[in-house]
């Protein structure tokens, strides 16, 4: 888990490095590259050393063949793919991906892991510009005429290139917390998507799997499935954690894999940390946090990211995660995916599990927190979006947004808040293990009376029992009017844009 820059655009040189340094150290605490130079391009990374811990596979990576990598992430599977490709092991991920590259012998299908990188030939020809199928690790992107710079954060690039803010996103903000059509808050910087490439295009759509070929998955096949998630983003040289709450999704990873630490956070009376307590877990470490330290954090990171954030959540997850830190855990796992994959979001899923026609409408209504105006700029977008493509039946066409724009939000979310405290999220729910048995899996299988996620919950109630399974979710709310002064008498929603929006101006 890393940051990396790099530019061929000749305006930026080392004078620029300490903005760089600035934006994107945070990311990678272990190790900072400075700024290299390579056939008209200049790069940087800084690390987070993961895999293999040895100084000598810092970043950028220069191959035998004189191409340059810059690499985001993981490739989990690294081990496998080196005795196919090469008959030799590796000790290293970003020598694997390197070595792939340098051999053209990439094949973005075999990856399993998440990653956002950068490759440049010898000549200085752009190769590669890609980023995984779900959109785990960030890739920004700025272009000017000719000139093309990609980052890890859209705070470098907006400060390199000193970007105005894009208004369209800051209405998509108010809606929907996060700009998931613009990309970014600035103008000409963008993202690239979940499952491209920006050389070679899209490699990846998981429209492709939602197409109705529902089959019969069975419980055994989908802990079989739980079991390669969680056994694939175990690998690591650093110690790990999990990330616990009273919900089904991380209770299930506890049970099904074996930690040694967990961490939950909230404020004092929470009905999830006062749960949490009463069941004694053994290397569990709960942090109340005071409203005045979620202040102070709060304003730390809304500096660091030079963006809104989307949630009051991502201070608490920072605080627990910088907790963690101070016990060596180095990578936490979260239980994002589920809601998306297995319909888990209750009562958007079973509306669109229950009707013939989608109505775009009645959407927004559920799924804004405040619907965008009939006519608006954001409400034709949404509109566009659904009425360009075809889906099988309402369900599968929300099943897709969630996937394909709600989810990659949620990685940004947690990316950003444990990297600021110097540590890796993985998701071992989120991934194709998963997805693949999730996608054969019908509405009617997903979602009850009341409640989706069916067969997950199937599943944690052989550890913890039919009450726990099936008791409806409960929120993490924050409530900002006992954070923030509120001379204006602001709801919390209000008081969370008024606060977030002022990093704009």
């Amino acid at each position: 888990m890393c940051g990396f820059f790099i530019t061929n655009n000749p305006k930026i040189n080392q004078s620029h490095l300490s903005v760089i340094e600035s934006t994107l150290r945070f990311r990678g605490p272990d190790c900072s590259s400075g700024l290299i130079e390579h056939a008209g391009w200049k790069a940087y990374h800084s690390r987070l050393s993961i895999i293999d811990l040895n100084s000598g596979v810092n970043q950028p990576v220069l191959d035998k063949k004189g191409g340059l990598l810059v690499f985001n992430g993981e490739i989990l599977n690294f081990k496998e793919l080196g005795r196919n490709y090469f008959g030799c092991d590796y000790a290293s991920d970003s020598i694997l991906l390197s070595d792939l590259l340098a051999t053209e012998q990439l094949l973005l299908d075999e990856l399993d892991g998440f990653f956002s990188f950068v490759y440049v030939s010898a000549q200085g020809q752009l190769k590669n510009a890609t980023r995984d199928r779900f959109g785990v690790k960030p890739l920004y992107m700025h272009q000017v005429e000719n000139y093309i710079s990609f980052s890890s954060e859209p705070n470098t690039l907006k400060k390199l290139f000193n970007a105005a803010t894009n208004v369209l996103a800051i209405e998509e903000y108010r809606a929907i917390r996060a700009p998931i059509f613009s990309g970014t808050y600035f103008e000409n910087i963008s993202t690239i998507d979940p499952g491209c490439c920006f050389v070679r295009g899209e490699y990846f759509n998981c429209l492709d799997y939602l197409c109705g070929n529902y089959t019969d998955v069975s419980l055994d096949e989908l802990k079989q499935g739980l079991r390669k998630g969680l056994e694939t983003r175990e690998v690591a040289d650093v110690p790990i954690g999990l990330l616990l709450s009273r919900g089904v999704d991380s209770n299930l990873l506890k049970e099904m894999g074996d930690f040694d630490k967990y961490y939950s956070i909230g404020f004092k009376g929470d009905d999830d940390i006062e749960y949490l307590k009463s069941q004694n877990i053994e290397g569990l470490t709960i942090i109340e946090c005071k409203p005045e330290e979620y202040e102070a954090d709060f304003e730390y990171l809304l500096n660091l990211r030079g963006e809104p954030m989307s949630v009051p959540n991502e201070v608490l997850l920072f605080k627990v995660a910088r907790r963690a830190a101070e016990d060596g855990i180095k990578v936490l796992l979260s239980g994002e995916g589920a809601d998306e994959f297995f319909a888990g979001y209750d009562r958007i899923f079973k509306w669109a599990s229950t009707v013939n026609k989608f109505s775009i409408d009645d959407f927004l209504n559920m799924y804004c927190y405040n619907a965008p105006k009939k006519e608006s700029r954001l409400y034709d977008i949404f509109s566009d979006l659904f009425s360009s493509r075809t889906f099988i039946n309402p369900f599968e066409a929300v099943r897709w947004f969630f996937i394909r724009y709600h989810m990659p939000v949620l990685f940004r979310r947690l990316d950003f808040s444990l990297m600021a405290a110097g540590v890796e999220g993985r998701e071992p729910i989120a991934n194709m293990h998963l997805f693949s048995l999730a996608a054969k899996m019908s509405a009617n299988t997903l979602v009850g009376q009341i409640l989706g996620k069916l067969p997950l919950r199937d599943i944690i109630a052989y550890y913890k029992g039919n009450k726990f399974s099936y008791e409806k979710k409960v929120g993490f709310p924050v409530d900002l009017t006992k954070v923030f002064k509120n001379e204006n008498q602001l709801g919390s929603y209000e008081l969370w844009f008024e606060k977030n929006l002022k990093v704009l101006k």
